[in-house]
């Protein structure tokens, strides 16, 4: 479970999810530090858009992972 509060959490993130980075940042971690850095509660919709970055994450994985498949040695040099 991920915390963000005492009372409310998100489930089933798996680790390799949480820990998925994009420029060096921890996406998840990097987006609730942002709101956490402005003091800013999280809203209904701000909640949604985290639920659908994760699901964006675990189906980028997903391709990654189907691409290093399909062309081994990817990317080609």
């Amino acid at each position: 479970m991920l915390y963000i509060n005492k009372q409310n959490y998100f489930t089933n993130i798996p680790p390799h999810i949480w820990e998925f980075k994009i420029g060096g940042y921890q996406v998840l971690d990097k987006w609730l530090k942002d709101r956490k850095n402005a003091k800013r509660e999280l809203s209904t919709p701000e909640i949604n858009q985290y639920q659908k970055i994760v699901i964006s994450l675990t189906e980028t994985l997903r391709i990654m992972e189907e691409i290093d498949r399909i062309i081994p040695g990817f990317p080609i040099i």
